[in-house]
């Protein structure tokens, strides 16, 4: 599976109403696709996670949602990302600061609370695909162990976490957009 089949398949889920839904939908479209493909369907997951490892991405996270950000929720933030197609993910991974002209954004700036949005369930939908068509629960990481491919299981950016000031200098138009919300 290349990128542009993963992005449709993730871009394809879109018009579900719920989180739950989009789940349920990505896992009906997977589980009709050739064991090979599920796996790679993973593969192209942990693929494009990875360079939104970053502290701009930890920023972004505490600007939609200032306070603690833990692990998990950076993890889910990131697949949520990921769901919101592949142009915000360019934003995101290449210009971060203009994903505050992204309607999701807008949305979640005029919300009176917020934490930060997450899919966690995107994590598991090519594992529970997998299961649905062999009936085993662990085929998936198997299979991905079998090609020395260990998934990673949290977020890990490198470097320092910026300050706020380094925050507002880079990412100017988030920090306006969720400053003027607060």
């Amino acid at each position: 599976m290349d990128l542009s089949v993963f992005w449709e398949l993730v871009e394809s889920t879109g018009e579900a109403a719920s989180p739950c839904d989009r789940t349920k939908l990505l896992v009906e479209r997977l589980g009709q696709l050739p064991l090979e493909e599920v796996l790679e369907f993973q593969l192209r997951l942990d693929e494009v996670r990875a360079p939104l490892d970053t502290r701009a991405t930890v920023a972004v996270a505490k600007l939609v949602a200032p306070g603690r950000l833990s692990d998990d929720a950076l993890w889910y933030f990131h697949a949520w990302l990921v769901g919101l197609g592949q142009d915000a993910y360019r934003q995101a991974v290449d210009d971060p600061d203009t994903l505050a002209d992204h309607p999701e954004f807008g949305r979640l700036a005029a919300l009176p609370e917020r934490e930060v949005p997450g899919w966690e369930q995107l994590d598991y939908c090519a594992a529970d695909a997998w299961e649905a068509l062999t009936g085993n629960e662990d085929g998936l990481e198997e299979a991905m162990l079998a090609q020395g491919h260990d998934s990673p299981l949290v977020a890990d950016p490198a470097g320092e976490p910026w300050t706020a000031e380094q925050t507002a200098t880079r990412l100017p138009k988030l920090t306006a957009l969720f400053a003027e919300a607060a």
